[in-house]
């Protein structure tokens, strides 16, 4: 059994009463916290210098008893040498017990309270289960002189378990002044975190405004394009096409009216190679007439002396509107590049792009704003059960 299990169950089974409340300051809580810790620091050394005091001097009377008992001679007690032997062997292995003792108390570390505790709570453990049987052979014959050590080993550990009971409170403090100053670097990182991503909303923000203003700028750059004489001869341009193109399909149409197919099909009946324009243009005249301006079937006709004025004059006609249009496009390309509405829509589709990706990154940041938000107020209420221990409130 170890020498500190009366002291814990005396530590577990109080409940450290606060005679009042301290109050202080969110803001000065760091600075509160490092001058506790201080404090508890100064208050370990003191504890630690007074355990080595009275280590050294229990080391001295221990090892001054030990050389009474190794000089004590069993030879004078009448005893069977059986029994004699037994005690000889028991003294030697419990004074070799009580020195490792004494070693292990003097490599204790002195920079934890609570590991110190563990520690010498497990060097007498030990001791004592290693050393229970040696002694009670070497008292037999040896029992003044080994009873003094063992009563030099009851007061000290006595010693230690008063050093250690008078300042229990410093070890259940220490944790709780630590895990407080871990929480408060936490919440300070958090802070930061915080200023961050706030910044970073803002700025998304601003960037949405700015690109809003800047779209607004752009579609009122076309609606007054629009307005221009400009445009309007645009549209005007656009219109005459259109309507150049659909009369143009109309007299593709007429032309393919015109022709007579039958009358091709019987002269060109032994040609291969005719037969398969003439069925191109038979079943798909427009499509197949586009290919080659109507140069093929053109020529299947004036092979065949199937060409007359009706024909050629739907060609010419057909023709002369194609360049018309043909100039009406150069025309309208021509306008365009003046009035640079495409590049207005270009930006202005980049714009809304470029807003929804604003948006997206905004409604991100706000998701992550709100978790540290949350892991905030977690880590302010940690802080305050913590307090609470120490009887402190802000």
């Amino acid at each position: 059994m170890g020498i500190f299990d009366f002291f814990r169950k005396l530590a577990q089974g109080k409940n450290r009463q606060n005679s009042g409340k301290e109050k202080i300051i969110f803001s000065e809580l760091g600075s509160w916290i490092e001058n506790k810790i201080t404090d508890i620091e100064k208050k370990e050394e003191e504890i630690f210098f007074l355990i080595k005091k009275k280590t050294d001097v229990f080391s001295k009377e221990v090892r001054e008893k030990i050389k009474v008992a190794e000089n004590f001679d069993i030879n004078q007690k009448k005893a069977e040498d059986r029994i004699k032997s037994a005690v000889e062997e028991g003294r030697k292995k419990y004074i070799e017990s009580v020195e490792d003792l004494l070693e292990n108390l003097d490599n204790m570390k002195s920079d934890d309270l609570e590991k110190t505790i563990s520690y010498s709570d497990k060097v007498f453990y030990d001791f004592n289960k290693r050393s229970h049987l040696s002694y009670e052979r070497a008292t037999i014959l040896i029992g003044k002189e080994m009873g003094e050590i063992k009563e030099s080993l009851r007061s000290f550990s006595k010693d230690l378990i008063r050093i250690f009971n008078e300042n229990k409170s410093i070890i259940e403090s220490s944790k709780t002044f630590f895990i407080v100053r871990l929480k408060l670097r936490q919440f300070e990182k958090i802070e930061e975190e915080l200023k961050k991503v706030i910044a970073e909303i803002t700025f998304l923000e601003n960037e949405d405004v700015n690109k809003e203003k800047d779209n607004k700028e752009i579609l009122e750059q076309i609606e007054e394009i629009k307005k221009s004489p400009e445009h309007l001869e645009i549209l005007k341009l656009h219109e005459k096409v259109s309507t150049l193109k659909t009369e143009l399909e109309k007299d593709i149409f007429s032309l393919s009216q015109a022709i007579d197919f039958k009358a091709l099909g019987s002269f060109y009946h032994i040609f291969e190679d005719k037969m398969e324009i003439l069925k191109s243009h038979r079943d798909d005249f427009k499509t197949s007439f586009q290919k080659d301006d109507g140069k093929s079937i053109l020529s299947l006709l004036e092979g065949a002396k199937l060409n007359n004025n009706n024909i050629s004059d739907k060609f010419n006609q057909i023709g002369k509107k194609k360049e018309e249009i043909l100039e009406f496009e150069k025309e309208l390309e021509s306008e365009k590049n003046k009035e640079k509405t495409d590049d207005l829509h270009s930006k202005s589709k980049k714009i809304a792009f470029d807003t929804e990706s604003l948006k997206d990154k905004k409604e991100r940041e706000e998701k992550r704003l709100e978790k540290l938000k949350k892991y905030k107020e977690e880590i302010i209420n940690e802080i305050k059960e913590n307090l609470e221990k120490l009887g402190v409130w802000f």
